[in-house]
């Protein structure tokens, strides 16, 4: 009975399958669906994302430049190849010279480039990356090798350890090289994605740092107002992967404002990953340093802490100590000059050879700062007779043809050895060797509430301010140094700005 059942059910569906399948290939085959299977693509393949449901493609608006496929430079052979000849030219010297056997040198000298590729030297340049980090991964790959070919050396020859050593850091400085003689790489291709007035702001402060490329814009609406220079430009955030692909981008910088949910910038990194493009996320957070900030996870939430800036401490009691010191050093050690210099004004005009002015110290206790004299004993009262012809915004008072200064004022300026009697007040502990610029009451009077933070340190005989361009800059671009300073304040920074003062001291640039 079971069977008989069984056989007339097959009979059923046989019939109804014959009846109604051509009907739904007919139809299917008609709307196309049939025929159009989604097929996964190779993973080598890039992919466009697709377009949400109800999205317009996405589409350059109104191309400043006709749209275009780029294509990402390979990774290059010349950087390996030069290294590779640069050891073995090495090698060759250490063994002509019997500081090493051959086996040891060759050997040493044909892993040099492997070794360097596992450390990153051959990767392509990150954003932000700055010369003296791509040198520290050269430095590391050395550091490491080093200590491999010690281990392994007894085991497989007989080497003298400190020449394998030396070898070894001939390498390391021969890699390192380019990068410290400042040799140019191609710069980071950049996709921008938020709203438009963000975008404008941040290609215009990227197309002034020289160290990227902006390839395309994304925009979160239409703008009237158009982006500076010839961007391509994309409207919703959707199309930031495509922009990303259609212009070989090395990164993808999410602005803050973009108003993208944890979801979609998840999706979004999903369709980054086939592209080789890195994606970074703005955080909002204005001129802190990448070290006071941290990832953390607390219950389930991703937070970003920042940490708070060195304002006290031992660190800050070993900078007052060792700038005191070498204040008195260098002070001791130009007396000689000041003396000549001191005669020298004495005689080209009446009036005393030193200036005295009262500046806002550290938390708005004024002082007495001394200077060579450069202008004329009356310059004070001129002052005011020549406020309509200051060059200068804000609160700053600036002639680039100052009439007041004198000829040989002129030229202490240009040499900043009218600032030498400050060391006197370093010595003192009124002012620091670095630190924001040394306010006048005026100007601190004028003060709101972001230039008043200038306030909790010392201020400098040299800062940011003048390595970056002195007298030249706006007063915007002055207070928005000294803030960076104050907020990312650390030893090593105060080298690097007095490393950096002797450039800007010799170039001359904004200095009247």
């Amino acid at each position: 009975m079971t069977q008989v059942v069984s056989d007339r059910v097959a009979e059923v569906v046989s019939e109804v399958a014959a009846g109604l399948v051509p009907d739904i290939v007919a139809e299917a085959t008609a709307d196309g669906a049939l025929l159009d299977p989604q097929v996964p693509r190779p993973r080598e393949a890039t992919t466009l994302p697709p377009v949400a449901p109800g999205a317009a493609p996405a589409e350059p608006l109104a191309d400043p430049a006709p749209r275009r496929t780029a294509t990402r430079p390979a990774a290059s052979w010349l950087a390996p190849a030069l290294d590779l000849v640069l050891a073995l030219a090495l090698a060759v010297l250490w063994v002509s010279q019997d500081r090493l056997q051959l086996l040891p040198a060759a050997a040493t000298a044909l892993a040099w480039p492997a070794l360097l590729a596992v450390s990153g030297r051959y990767r392509r340049q990150a954003l932000g990356q700055s010369r003296g980090a791509r040198a520290a991964v050269v430095l590391a790959a050395g550091g490491r090798t080093a200590v491999l070919t010690l281990a392994v050396s007894p085991l497989l020859w007989h080497a003298d350890p400190l020449a394998l050593a030396a070898f070894v850091g001939a390498l390391t400085v021969a890699s390192a090289g380019p990068f410290v003689a400042g040799v140019r790489r191609p710069r980071p291709r950049v996709v921008l994605a938020g709203r438009p007035r963000d975008v404008r702001e941040a290609v215009a402060q990227l197309r002034a740092s020289g160290t990227h490329e902006v390839v395309a814009a994304c925009l979160t609406r239409s703008s009237k107002t158009p982006v500076e220079g010839d961007v391509p430009i994309y409207v919703g955030l959707e199309a930031s992967s495509t922009a990303a692909h259609d212009h070989a981008a090395d990164a993808l910088v999410v602005l803050p404002g973009a108003k993208l949910s944890p979801v979609e910038v998840r999706r979004l990194h999903w369709s980054l990953s086939g592209l080789g493009t890195e994606l970074f996320l703005g955080t909002g957070l204005l001129d802190v340093h990448p070290q006071r900030t941290r990832v953390m996870s607390t219950a389930g939430l991703d937070v970003l802490h920042v940490g708070k800036p060195t304002l006290r401490g031992p660190r800050r009691l070993l900078k007052d100590v060792v700038e005191r010191t070498l204040a008195l050093v260098a002070l001791v050690l130009s007396l000689p000059l000041l003396a000549a210099l001191a005669v020298a004004i004495r005689m080209e005009t009446p009036g005393p050879a030193f200036f005295r002015q009262e500046r806002i110290g550290r938390d708005g206790v004024p002082f007495t700062m001394l200077k060579l004299r450069s202008m004329g004993v009356d310059a004070e009262v001129a002052r005011h007779e020549l406020a309509e012809d200051n060059e200068k915004d804000g609160v700053l008072f600036k002639i680039a043809q100052d009439p007041r200064v004198t000829p040989l004022g002129s030229k202490l300026r240009r040499y900043s050895l009218d600032e030498l009697p400050q060391l006197w007040n370093v010595v003192r502990g009124d002012m620091s060797l670095v630190g924001p610029r040394p306010a006048l009451p005026c100007e601190v009077a004028r003060y709101d509430v972001d230039p008043r933070r200038r306030l909790v340190v010392k201020p400098g005989v040299t800062g940011l301010w003048q390595v970056s361009g002195r007298s030249d800059l706006t007063w915007a671009e002055s207070v928005r140094l000294d803030l960076r300073y104050v907020e990312n304040w650390s030893l090593r920074h105060d080298l690097s700005i007095l490393v950096r003062t002797v450039r800007a001291v010799l170039g001359h640039r904004g200095a009247y």
